[in-house]
């Protein structure tokens, strides 16, 4: 019986060391997998703290970025206000500059009636005159009292033979000739 007890007691302890064999090889399997996953896991770790690096350096860039395009566009719409003020007074000169040659135009328009009525009343004009280099018929026809004044085209003279001295002073017909011209212009 001791060896049929003995022979029993062996077995269970070769079936029990094999069980711890099996066991053994797959820890040590286990042991090999994680110390690949280990390493794994530190390349891992290692492109991770490169990763967050590359973004610590973008960000200083993107704040020195921003921090530059913010003082560009500073200074461009501090300039951009200069310039804005500048037309705003420039529009605020040609006003006043175009209500100015508005009255001088109603000034001048007053004048070349007066002249007109002054004319009427003194002699009919000759029918051409000379200015200078040019000569020229009256674009508008003096009206008889109470009677609207017509626009007629004025005929192309011909150049006078001799033009007068640049120097002389306007005669009254001529002066008036002038103006009338101007009111036509108007």
């Amino acid at each position: 019986m001791s060896t049929a007890l003995s022979m029993i007691s062996d077995a269970i302890l070769i079936a029990l060391l094999a069980v711890t064999l099996v066991a053994i090889y797959r820890f040590n399997r286990r042991l090999v997998e994680l110390r690949q996953g280990r390493e794994a896991f530190e390349r891992l770790i290692v492109e991770f703290q490169q990763a967050t690096g590359q973004a610590d350096n973008s960000l200083q860039q993107l704040r020195q970025l921003a921090d530059t395009r913010g003082r560009d566009l500073q200074q461009r719409t501090e300039s951009a206000a200069t310039v804005l003020g500048g037309i705003e007074q420039a529009s605020a000169d040609l006003r006043l500059l175009i209500e100015r040659a508005d009255r001088a135009c109603d000034r001048l328009e007053d004048m070349v009636a007066e002249s007109r009525e002054v004319s009427q009343s003194a002699s009919p004009p000759p029918a051409q005159e000379h200015t200078g280099l040019f000569s020229r018929t009256p674009l508008v026809t003096p009206a008889q009292p109470g009677d609207p004044a017509t626009r007629e085209p004025a005929p192309i003279a011909a150049p006078p033979t001799e033009p007068a001295p640049p120097t002389a002073p306007l005669e009254t017909s001529k002066r008036k000739s002038m103006l009338s011209t101007l009111a036509g212009i108007r």
